[in-house]
């Protein structure tokens, strides 16, 4: 069963990302659902160890394009993009 949270969010990852997760957790032989980006475990008061692998994830991000000319609010127009984050277990980190 998939049910890798990040642990400073508390939101599920997305089904794409679970099965990233999930091959992540059975080649490092890790147990935990628990899972955060370096500075998220740092906000948190954790420490990602040195040498530890993070898994490779991917999110959807809206970005606001910058227009040549300035226009009102209803004009702006935003890319949708997607882009690749590193986030490790909890049992990869100590701490602080």
């Amino acid at each position: 069963m998939m049910n890798n949270i990040n642990a400073v969010t508390k939101c599920y990852y997305s089904v794409s990302n679970q099965v990233h997760l999930e091959a992540h957790k059975k080649e490092f032989d890790l147990t935990s659902d628990f899972w955060a980006g370096f500075n998220q475990w740092k906000q948190v008061g954790r420490k990602v160890k040195k040498g530890a692998k993070g898994c490779k994830i991917f999110m959807v991000w809206e970005k606001q394009e910058k227009p040549a000319k300035p226009q009102n609010d209803e004009n702006k127009k935003t890319k949708t993009l997607l882009k690749a984050l590193y986030v490790f277990n909890i049992e990869h980190t100590e701490e602080l």
